[in-house]
């Protein structure tokens, strides 16, 4: 992140102010949410509470994100609209979250699943795998991996410096050491196949999968050893050091991949996690971030506080004391919770205890460590904005929305001029936040989380009607779900311009109802069903 942020003292004090002016801006007017009644139909009642929903401001959002992402607008090595110029090396952190926040929003309208959803998870993934060889210095492989910055393309465990016949060697963009990349990309693509169901990427998933289950069992050469590779039960983040939130990202994947497939990769973790939950802990029990496994090449010495040891957990330089971080704590929580929700409980409290910062009744951040109280900057940012996604998956909305009240308070809403899309400007602050201020908000105001997204639908599911065909740049689609206890398609939307949908998986023909009364039968086209309707919005139950 630029160093306008890191030193900007303006920052805190601008965020206290009570803002007045934004919500005087015509790019700021509110819109009018989606409707949700209740209908009876036959002596049934449809409650549209009891579905799943998303809000006008998330679709405008994600109309925005599309803009950002898919190839129709700009090839997957171009950075059109990112405001990425002057970094590296984080532009693949932005299209993951990016990729697992609208992956909740997918799981909100399960019943529509048009091209317009499954392309732009596609090209997330796509656009996360550009490489040296195809798009340069503009690729994610030079911008994360093999930029001047870095030091991790020749990586050998244990001899750094010359590698012998004993060595394992673990360098490589997608090698078994960058968990940083590969955990993110791999979860990309097994949320793509529990969302999509098309198979075409189950072979790459499962070669991941396959990978860190010998990095994590054998020594690399071939033997079992337990603690894997580098002894820890753990893959490093970095050459030489081990990241809980970095892991716990590979964790999600197994689990997901498990429990669509039938297998039992998942103990592989189990040492890892156990070294995470009792050896990678502060005073408080919270997670520390990082652990050195041994030295790595050129490492950096203060010439103040206790000297890093080797191992070692990674220490604050400043302290001597292990290196804290609220947004690793707050990042791993919420990625480990389905696998340990009694220690998530336990931990979250002392999270916000140890770094939670008051600026007023209704606004609050996140510091970065509780060792530099006084600092603010970019990590401050990160951990407000994961434990913002922490509440949220953990019900506690009062935390969520003061921490949204700091974040996004002094953001103009930017809507298009046709009305489709919509971002908040923080051009004032840092431009290269504008995309990960709009994934956040569709994420926290998400009824689900990353904890949900690791169990996968039923497989009864597939057989389910849904929209599979739709003229999207003329809909929102706030309700959009199956319900097989009542055989009926909930439907929730508005539309812009005449169009129609196609449904598919009705075995017989369809009819629509609108409070209670018939409102249309819908038109057969082939083996598929098509409803056509005129600019409005509508609350549909089909029968």
């Amino acid at each position: 992140m630029s160093a306008s942020i890191r030193r900007n003292k303006y920052f805190v004090s601008m965020l206290t102010i009570t803002i007045i002016f934004a919500g005087l801006t015509l790019g700021n007017l509110p819109t009018l949410g989606p409707d949700v009644g209740m209908q009876t139909i036959d002596g049934v009642t449809y409650n549209f509470a009891n579905y799943g929903l998303v809000s006008h401001e998330q679709l405008a959002i994600f109309n925005y994100l599309d803009t950002l992402v898919s190839e129709k607008y700009q090839g997957y090595g171009e950075w059109d609209g990112w405001n990425a110029e002057d970094f590296h090396g984080l532009h693949h952190y932005v299209i993951a979250f990016m990729g697992y926040a609208v992956a909740t929003l997918f799981e909100s309208t399960p019943g529509y699943r048009t091209s317009y959803y499954r392309n732009f998870a596609y090209d997330l993934i796509k656009k996360m795998n550009t490489t040296i060889d195809e798009w340069g210095n503009s690729s994610i492989e030079y911008r994360e991996w093999e930029h001047p910055d870095y030091d991790f393309v020749d990586y050998y465990y244990p001899n750094v410096t010359h590698p012998d016949g004993d060595d394992v060697y673990t360098g490589g963009f997608r090698g078994p050491a960058n968990i940083m990349w590969t955990a993110h990309y791999a979860l990309l693509e097994t949320l793509y196949e529990r969302n999509f169901n098309t198979g075409e990427l189950v072979d790459e998933i499962s070669w991941f999968v396959n990978d860190w289950n010998a990095s994590l069992r054998t020594d690399g050469l071939g033997n079992p050893k337990e603690g894997g590779i580098w002894g820890v039960g753990l893959i490093p983040c970095e050459p030489y050091i081990v990241f809980s939130q970095c892991n716990s990202v590979p964790m999600v994947v197994t689990g997901l991949y498990d429990n669509l497939y039938g297998t039992n990769y998942l103990p592989m973790w189990d040492y890892g996690r156990n070294f995470i939950n009792t050896v990678m802990q502060d005073e408080y029990n919270l997670y520390t971030d990082g652990y050195f496994i041994q030295e790595p090449l050129g490492f950096y010495y203060s010439s103040t506080g206790a000297p890093q040891q080797f191992p070692g957990p990674a220490l604050d330089p400043a302290q001597g004391l292990p290196k804290v971080s609220s947004y690793g704590i707050s990042w791993a929580l919420a990625f480990l919770d389905y696998f340990q929700p009694e220690l998530t409980a336990e931990k979250y409290p002392l999270l916000l205890d140890k770094f939670q910062r008051e600026i007023s009744g209704d606004k609050m951040y996140m510091m970065d460590s509780y060792h530099h109280p006084r600092a603010f900057g970019t990590y401050d940012i990160l951990g407000s904005l994961f434990t913002m996604l922490l509440a949220n998956q953990l019900d506690d909305i009062t935390t969520r929305d003061r921490l949204m009240n700091f974040l996004y308070s002094i953001y103009n809403k930017i809507w298009s001029q046709d009305g489709r899309t919509m971002y908040f400007d923080t051009s004032s602050l840092e431009p290269f936040l504008q995309a990960a201020l709009a994934f956040a908000y569709i994420w926290a105001n998400s009824e689900i989380s990353i904890r949900d997204l690791v169990d996968p639908r039923p497989i009864e599911f597939w057989d389910y009607p849904f929209i599979s065909e739709a003229e999207d740049e003329n809909i929102w689609v706030y309700q959009a779900e199956w319900d097989d206890s009542k055989s009926a398609f909930i439907l929730n939307l508005r539309v812009d311009q005449t169009t129609s949908l196609t449904f598919s998986n009705f075995d017989h023909a369809p009819h629509a109802y609108v409070h209670g009364s018939l409102f249309a039968d819908l038109s057969p086209s082939g083996t598929n069903y098509q409803l056509t309707l005129n600019p409005g919005t509508y609350n549909l139950v089909i029968l």
